[in-house]
């Protein structure tokens, strides 16, 4: 993944806020899961250099911070199986990458960001169908960031 701008992240917590309803515990929420998401990539792609202060950052959160954010305890039961679907999915999409079948590599470029049905998941929990139906395609927007030309590029 591209490192975002300044604007950008201050654009992608504003979303959240928006997309959660200003439930601060499910953005909070959002931002360590997607913060442990990013370094994992970050350290299995090798495209970044990966700071030791984020490796501490990331497991403070997931070790203190995540059990400890009521929102997603009071949640846990519905976030684990699309937690383990994402990764799944993850661990799908760096081997699907590497095939000679193009068909294969964009299936992983599509499957690598399950994780935003995380975030879409969110906004069902928060404000219901409608809502979940009125952000989801904002959702996918602002993160597809990049085409699947100019991510299979930066895999060749």
């Amino acid at each position: 993944m591209p490192v975002m701008s300044t604007e950008w992240q201050e654009q992608n917590q504003a979303n959240k806020q928006n997309w959660c309803l200003g439930n601060q515990h499910a953005v909070d929420f959002l931002n360590c899961l997607f913060d442990a998401v990013e370094l994992w990539d970050d350290l299995i792609d090798k495209d970044v250099v990966v700071e030791d202060s984020h490796v501490n950052r990331v497991f403070m959160s997931l070790m203190f911070s995540l059990p400890s954010n009521p929102w997603f305890m009071a949640n846990y039961t519905y976030y684990q199986p699309l937690i383990m679907a994402s990764i799944n999915g993850f661990h799908d999409a760096n081997e699907m990458a590497k095939s000679d079948k193009k068909h294969l590599r964009n299936l992983a470029f599509h499957v690598r960001n399950l994780g935003i049905e995380i975030h879409i998941a969110t906004a069902f929990l928060l404000g219901g169908f409608e809502h979940m139906r009125k952000v989801s395609p904002e959702i996918r927007e602002f993160y597809a960031f990049e085409t699947f030309e100019e991510w299979e590029r930066s895999h060749a």
